[in-house]
């Protein structure tokens, strides 16, 4: 006989039997991954719940808030997970200690300045001070201006 027209009962029951475990399997593919995508929509929903209530926190806690004065810190905060009210707060905090600080830092040069420098009696005048004075007022100090001419360069 003819090799290609032959098959043995086996073969013929492995074609005929193979198609509905083939048709089974599939089935079963199809339904595992349903149930994965369907545990992903789930995970989905409850994560944009759960945004939603976040941002619904932060505008009641916060409803005058200037979101476009925010930082980048603010977004990579909320990025890294933190919850939008807890990310404000602590650009609030982090502006209020900058603010200390800087308060502190001036009071501090306040303390340890000198204050304004006020001329006395005996400062002497400089070249500038003495070409910007009316007429009058070289004549006046004249005795002054001629003790101050000896330290000009």
């Amino acid at each position: 006989m003819d090799e290609t027209i032959e098959m043995t009962i086996d073969e013929i029951a492995e074609d005929v039997i193979e198609p509905e475990e083939t048709e089974a399997n599939d089935n079963a593919d199809l339904i595992a991954e349903l149930d994965t995508l369907r545990q992903r929509v789930e995970v989905a929903e409850r994560t944009a719940r759960e945004i939603s209530a976040a941002w619904r926190e932060f505008s009641e806690l916060y409803p005058d808030a200037d979101l476009s004065s925010l930082p980048d810190s603010f977004n990579s905060a909320i990025e890294r997970g933190i919850p939008p009210a807890a990310a404000y707060a602590l650009e609030l905090r982090r502006r209020e200690v900058t603010k200390l600080r800087i308060e502190a830092a001036d009071k501090r040069a306040r303390e340890l300045s000198a204050g304004k420098v006020q001329p006395t009696e005996d400062s002497l005048y400089s070249p500038e001070e003495v070409r910007a004075m009316p007429p009058s007022e070289v004549r006046k100090n004249i005795e002054k201006i001629r003790r101050s001419m000896k330290s000009w360069r």
